[in-house]
């Protein structure tokens, strides 16, 4: 039975340092949840009212709410869009993550915090994309007002992308720096018992190889 060589053990540390982006899923996922809370957004649309332009001339508020029933006048089918688009930009999130960590395997904090920002904007670009088109159904937009829609609601999406987007990047940034040194840790903790495996013939070779 072959032994594992460096190169599978260095694989098996790449990947271990490139887990999941739970914790920046979930960080989206809870900012998600806080513009749908009217306990809060209420509080910061009431002190900024500024924030309330986009939603006065038909465009996103900011990111795709999620919240647990409609709140105010919201039909209980605007309520299921606004969920449907919460959950397309957190998947989408996701997904974008994931394959960033797969194209950059061994990718530092850095490059996780870029992944994070950007998989943040996408995200928001395909959420409120779901609102808009379901808000110009229910006004009859035509031509023209469905195509401003869009470009409105794109820069919405961008400019709140980038702000939450820091955050989100940030929170992945700390967990791949967080996994990267777990793996480090435990890959020099393997060290001695990889060369304590090795034949005899062979760590005589290691340790003439070492020697100056």
């Amino acid at each position: 039975m072959p032994e594992p060589s460096a190169d599978d053990s260095t694989n098996t540390q790449v990947k271990a340092a490139s887990p999941a982006p739970w914790l920046a899923v979930a960080t989206l996922t809870a900012i998600s949840a806080a513009f749908g809370a009217w306990s809060l957004a209420g509080t910061i649309l009431t002190e900024l009212p500024e924030l309330n332009v986009p939603s006065a001339i038909g465009l996103p508020l900011g990111l795709p709410a999620l919240r647990p029933s409609p709140l105010g006048e919201t039909t209980t089918t605007g309520w299921l869009v606004e969920s449907a688009a919460a959950l397309v930009m957190i998947t989408v999130a996701w997904t974008r993550l994931t394959n960033s960590a797969r194209r950059h395997p061994s990718g530092g904090p850095g490059r996780a915090f870029w992944a994070g920002l950007g998989a943040t904007v996408v995200g928001a670009l395909a959420g409120n994309l779901v609102t808009v088109v379901y808000m110009s159904f229910v006004v009859h937009s035509g031509p023209a007002a469905y195509v401003t829609s869009l470009i409105g609601g794109a820069l919405v999406s961008l400019i709140w992308g980038v702000v939450v987007g820091v955050v989100v990047g940030t929170a992945h940034a700390i967990a791949r720096r967080n996994s990267m040194r777990t793996t480090g840790e435990a890959s020099g903790n393997s060290v001695p018992a990889q060369e304590e495996s090795m034949p005899t013939s062979e760590r005589h070779r290691v340790t003439a190889h070492s020697v100056p």
